[in-house]
């Protein structure tokens, strides 16, 4: 079964004069199977890591929706396998994936 690998993490903005760096002593993981919403929500966490072993669609959000939308509502975006992708994260938003 496809996975999806989610990290959230924080990081400290104003210490770091170029790009933010994740704190790794403050990070949550979870893995969820495809298709799902992850049970993890976002609390003080700004990033979301996302690591997928097959092609996938994911939203994020607090209520996210991963499905594909063909009339341009959706807000899932296609994911690569085997690629790092980090996105910002609000408190109270959670990851939803399916396979692609």
């Amino acid at each position: 079964m496809a996975t999806l690998i989610v990290t959230l993490s924080r990081f400290k903005a104003a210490t770091f004069s170029t790009a933010p760096v994740a704190q790794g002593s403050l990070c949550r993981t979870e893995t969820i199977t495809m298709p799902a919403s992850g049970t993890q929500t976002a609390d003080g966490e700004e990033i979301v890591e996302l690591l997928a072993d097959a092609d996938c669609w994911v939203a994020i959000g607090a209520a996210p929706d991963s499905s594909l939308a063909t009339d341009g509502t959706g807000t899932a975006r296609k994911l690569k396998a085997d690629i790092p992708y980090t996105f910002g994260i609000q408190d109270g938003e959670k990851v939803a994936v399916e396979a692609a």
